[in-house]
């Protein structure tokens, strides 16, 4: 059975869409209305000030953008916002939220049609066919063709859009940025916008209500997170690459428009604005190109909110909060083929009304909600910091930028049509209803990141000390785990003739009570422990027993420290590198941003362990320390030139205060423990945390 079938009938949607495609999917969205529908209506109304409209907008999105990159790498599923918002604040505002951004895309996604069946129709009648008032008509047909080709595959819907995209960003930057040229006197005579606000500065803040919708398709590559490959590197710089892009594209445009035409001209326009200013710049030629250029646009935009938008209802259907058929994947295709039809014919019935500028506006009010529910969830979770809430990107200045973007996200609203704020609260008056009378009671799953082994949040550590005279456990060393659970280990060694009868009565109390006042202070601090006597000739092989019974994560040489101020990495293997060290370090360096020093040798301890490169290994070791949320210059890495990891580690710690060490292998635990741990402790002054593998584990992330 192929991978593809497979996920199919576990409902999983496949992770298809590469970098090009996801930045491809916010790029195609966005450019669509903001260059070919927009400069007409917002030259218009605000003349070239518009263009400091866009700025706003686009300053505002890139703000939302950057709290959306960090959700998303938190929280890398289908939904986007959806998610963020329901696993933040609950089913109820998940429902809100989910449904909101779901009928959002669906007005966006008609809005776009108009403006293609617009420019459809102008090209058709430039070309002598002459078809009456074909608008509705095509933008009809159009929302059903591009309904199958989402249907037929998320890669082929992809690949359409990326090329799309490529052709379309190609011609507008040779197109307006020789109009700029032109404009600002580098080619011919200069030609600069004035008067500057011709109807006052006030329009700028009701034109930027206005176009916002210009601005909705980042957060669409976020709503297809669940399908984007390697999300935490590629979801980052779609999200911040392509808001950057269609800014620049957007001001360069309204900065050529309204250099050419004054405001009231631009807005006799229209829709089709842009084809009279291509036209102006290069004549007729101009006209018939960005005609074309304008049908690709719009259809980019509208095939990028229908994937999108039916991955929101998928996100919710999966959550059972809309009926959980809705998320069923077709086995031939892997994609959900319901949720498709239910956005395809929601799109195809508003087309049938026009109204553009209305359809523009409680898209784009139904997507500030969402923004601004996005900067709250992104508030909230940096406060509450869930066990699993580990995000590989993070963003400056929270919780004030945030909070500044949510207020900006929400006021915008204020400057919107009447209208257009009855049919957005409607939406949301009506999500409401159904949560109460369908979904109300609902639990949700909480996020599992994909770098992050969410369990290993609350780590099982066994902490081996010996007897007749335990050490004291510092509280340096428990203090950066959330949630813990100890298995305090009192060891004492005895000869293999030895009964551990024997060796129990050899026990005296006062050892006991040693033990005891240890149990009671890790107690003290909120951890849970479980406190286990042992009489052994052969440690590691306890050690190894109880790792197994357990079911331990790590194991704690204790040593007294003040505290953790550096951390030290072995490393010799591959097979060390994978979410047990990645969710470990992630812990021990979340609260203060430790540094971390990777030492990398080859070790001849384990002969079935080789690397092929220590350049490789360190590379890959770095990726997994950042994705453990470090900074570049909290990494230090040096290559020892010796064959015992032992003495490396003795060479170069003397500045550490804790040794991190992972084990490559399960099946030689024994082996690992009476060599390579046992020698490292000896060697150095401060605690090993040694992170063990489960048995079988086929774990290489």
């Amino acid at each position: 059975m192929s991978q593809q079938s497979q996920q199919s009938q576990k409902g999983e949607l496949e992770r298809t869409l590469g970098l090009g495609p996801a930045m491809a999917i916010g790029i195609g969205t966005m450019v669509g209305a903001g260059i070919f529908v927009f400069p007409g209506i917002a030259g218009g109304d605000a003349g070239p000030a518009a263009m400091i409209s866009f700025l706003l907008a686009g300053t505002i999105a890139m703000l939302v953008a950057l709290c959306t990159t960090e959700l998303a790498t938190a929280m890398p599923q289908s939904g986007g916002g959806y998610y963020f918002a329901s696993r933040t604040f609950g089913p109820f505002a998940g429902t809100l939220i989910g449904i909101g951004q779901c009928v959002g895309l669906v007005f966006a996604s008609s809005f776009y049609l108009m403006g293609f069946g617009e420019y459809a129709g102008d090209l058709m009648n430039r070309l002598g066919f002459s078809l009456g008032d074909p608008v509705v008509l095509i933008a009809l047909g159009t929302a059903l063709f591009l309904t199958v080709v989402n249907l037929i595959g998320t890669e082929g819907a992809g690949k359409l859009q990326n090329g799309v995209v490529i052709v379309l960003t190609g011609i507008l930057t040779v197109l307006f940025g020789y109009g700029a040229l032109e404009a600002l006197g580098v080619i011919g005579s200069a030609n600069m916008p004035e008067p500057f606000a011709p109807k006052g500065y006030f329009p700028i803040l009701t034109t930027t209500a206005l176009i916002f919708t210009s601005y909705l398709g980042f957060v669409q590559i976020a709503t297809v997170a669940g399908e984007i490959k390697e999300p935490q590197k590629n979801l980052p710089k779609a999200l911040i690459g392509s808001v950057a892009i269609v800014t620049i594209l957007y001001i360069l445009t309204l900065f050529v428009s309204t250099s050419l035409f004054d405001a009231e001209k631009l807005s006799s326009f229209g829709e089709t604005a842009t084809v009279e200013v291509a036209q102006a710049i290069i004549g007729n030629v101009g006209g018939i190109v960005v005609m074309g250029a304008g049908l690709l646009a719009t259809l980019s935009s509208a095939n990028a909110s229908i994937l999108s938008s039916s991955r929101a209802i998928y996100a919710l259907s999966a959550d059972s909060l809309v009926p959980s058929g809705i998320s069923k994947v077709n086995a031939s295709f892997g994609t959900p083929h319901r949720a498709l039809f239910i956005v395809g014919l929601s799109i195809a019935t508003l087309t049938l009304f026009g109204h553009i500028e209305v359809l523009a506006e409680v898209a784009s009010l139904l997507h500030l909600v969402l923004y601004g529910t996005i900067c709250l969830a992104l508030i909230s979770l940096r406060k509450k910091n869930p066990v699993w809430y580990a995000p590989t990107f993070r963003i400056s200045g929270a919780p004030l930028l945030p909070f500044m973007c949510a207020l900006s996200c929400f006021g915008l609203i204020a400057f919107m049509q009447p209208i257009s704020i009855i049919i957005g609260a409607a939406v949301l008056a009506v999500s409401a209803l159904w949560y109460l009378l369908y979904a109300r009671g609902s639990s949700l799953e909480r996020p599992k990141p994909p770098h992050i082994q969410p369990e290993l949040r609350k780590p099982k550590i066994l902490i081996p000390v010996e007897l007749p005279d335990p050490s004291s456990i510092p509280e340096a060393l428990l203090k950066p785990f959330k949630d813990l659970e100890i298995i305090l280990l009192g060891y004492k060694k005895v000869t293999e003739q030895t009964s551990p009868e024997q060796s129990r009565e050899e026990l005296d109390e006062e050892v006991k009570e040693d033990l005891k006042t240890i149990e009671e202070g890790i107690r003290k601090r909120g951890y849970q422990i479980v406190e286990k006597t042992v009489f052994t000739p052969d440690l590691a092989q306890s050690i190894d027993r109880y790792i197994a019974e357990k079911s331990c994560n790590a194991v704690l040489t204790v040593k007294p420290i003040q505290e953790i101020k550096r951390l030290l990495v072995p490393l010799y293997s591959q097979d060390q590198l994978n979410k047990r060290l990645s969710t470990i370090l992630y812990d021990l360096s979340r609260t203060s941003k430790l540094p971390v020093t990777l030492i990398n040798m080859s070790s001849q301890e384990i002969e079935s362990e080789e690397i092929d490169s220590e350049k490789d290994l360190q590379e890959m070791a770095k990726q997994l320390l950042k994705e453990a949320g470090l900074k570049d210059d909290q990494i230090y890495s040096k290559s020892v030139q010796v064959t015992d990891v032992a003495e490396a580690v003795e060479q170069i710690s003397a500045e550490d205060d804790l040794v991190v060490l992972g084990e490559s292998s399960s099946s030689d635990r024994k082996s690992f423990f009476d060599t390579l741990h046992n020698k490292i402790s000896a060697a150095v002054s401060c605690p090993v945390l040694a992170i063990v593998k489960p048995e079988s584990s086929n774990e290489q992330d």
